[in-house]
């Protein structure tokens, strides 16, 4: 089905033509036209299958047709975090570029007062997160009682935030005449609850086909935990791979790796929760324009990026959460593209593997690399460290000091093993 056979205003399609869209996907062709009859929804779809596309389009036309003359904040979209926020409004503006209509993403970590003149000089659509918004309402008289469109975005991970009660609150101070659509990659039965609470008579949409991306090929490669960013800088040189988005489960984990790939050369950055939106917004851009070729990010990357056709995901770590597994890969194999997906995994993360495997239902394939078999013995850097520790720990015990498990480790990794490219450039030094 393609976007002309909608009921859309010219202008929107005209937008849609410069974005290069051609035929609806399939969350697309079943939501839009429920969502342009005026009616509360619940859609369920995989990630990178269209879902802004799906409730921005028909938000856009019902705004057109109200016809203002001047902007008046009518849409209302939650997302969890600051990226998504961006991200939507972005995508909004475009679909809207040959209209009037006007769209601000408020969020926080960044400067209060840009945000606050554009929302004074108005809109029609905000896009926000939800301490944001609060911090507007409060401190600064928001009024919310015109909005008769409220959109959340990723509504499974907006409770897994614990912003229930914040939710609840905007459905307060919205029109008493308001639609309420839901949209998210996976649902609990707490979000599945929560919608039953707040929507009238929705329809319920669910096309997702299976839970995790059909379109990634998917991989598991089986190495010690000590050698797993020597195995990736490996690979990234050995396979000339120019983009990579690496996942880990920490930000200690995010920044060491960072530190191993520069020295070995690899252009990289780090996104998580400890770095300024300023600066996550500056590698998420040179990641996107090729100025780096790795961006190590922990979890707070793996909801609602769109990286357009990234060719390539791997997990440094796997998450603690099964699920967050699913929206991990799907930052790559998006809006019908193929992908990619590795996970590095050490015996001490069969038992998330597997619970992984259940929730996909598919069991990954194994690989292992020649040189990183597990139970052959380690290269002489890594046991000449042991006995560097081992020795240590000994001659504390003769002084008569109690001995700290964790001390004595190389710096910045919490498994006691000293990379190979640290030994290499000791080495030429020597």
């Amino acid at each position: 089905m393609k976007f002309d056979a909608l009921d859309l205003n010219p202008l929107l399609l005209q937008a849609i033509d410069e974005c290069g869209y051609q035929q609806l996907t399939q969350v697309q062709s079943e939501v839009i036209p429920l969502a342009l009859s005026g009616v509360d929804l619940m859609a369920c779809a995989e990630t990178g299958t269209g879902k802004t596309a799906s409730f921005a389009l028909p938000l856009l036309e019902r705004l057109l047709k109200e016809d203002h003359e001047s902007p008046c904040l009518r849409g209302l979209i939650l997302t969890p975090t600051r990226e998504l926020a961006i991200q939507v409004a972005e995508n909004i503006t475009r679909y809207g570029q040959f209209t009037s209509l006007k769209t601000l993403a408020v969020y926080g970590g960044a400067n209060m007062n840009p945000q606050r003149k554009a929302l004074n000089a108005g809109v029609d659509i905000l896009v926000a997160t939800p301490g944001r918004l609060f911090d507007f309402v409060g401190q600064h008289g928001l009024n919310l009682s015109e909005v008769t469109s409220l959109i959340i975005d990723e509504a499974d991970r907006m409770l897994d935030m614990g912003f229930v009660r914040d939710i609840e609150k905007v459905k307060s101070l919205v029109s008493s005449q308001h639609l309420t659509h839901f949209f998210s990659a996976t649902y609990s039965d707490p979000v599945k609850l929560l919608a039953e609470k707040m929507l009238n008579s929705p329809q319920w949409i669910n096309v997702a086909q299976t839970r995790s991306a059909a379109s990634v090929e998917q991989e598991i490669y089986l190495v010690d935990k000590r050698r797993k960013a020597e195995l990736l800088s490996e690979l990234i040189g050995r396979n000339n791979w120019q983009q990579v988005l690496v996942f880990a489960t920490t930000k200690e984990s995010a920044e060491h790796l960072k530190s191993e790939l520069s020295l070995d050369g690899i252009k990289c950055g780090v996104f998580h929760g400890d770095r300024t939106q300023g600066a996550r917004n500056r590698t998420l851009e040179e990641f996107k324009s090729g100025k780096i070729r790795v961006m190590v990010a922990t979890d707070v990357a793996a909801r609602g990026l769109d990286i357009q056709a990234l060719p390539l995901v791997i997990n440094l770590e796997l998450p603690y959460g099964a699920e967050d597994y699913i929206h991990r890969v799907g930052r790559t194999g998006r809006a019908g593209l193929t992908g990619r997906a590795i996970s590095f995994v050490c015996p001490s993360d069969e038992e998330m593997l597997e619970e992984i495997e259940s929730l996909i239902e598919l069991k990954l394939p194994r690989i292992v690399l020649p040189g990183y078999e597990l139970g052959a013995p380690l290269p002489a850097r890594y046991r000449e460290t042991q006995d560097v520790t081992s020795t240590k720990k000994k001659f504390e015990r003769r002084k008569g000091k109690p001995v700290n498990k964790h001390k004595g480790k190389p710096k910045g990794r919490s498994d006691g093993a000293k990379s190979s490219y640290a030994n290499r450039r000791t080495d030429k030094k020597r």
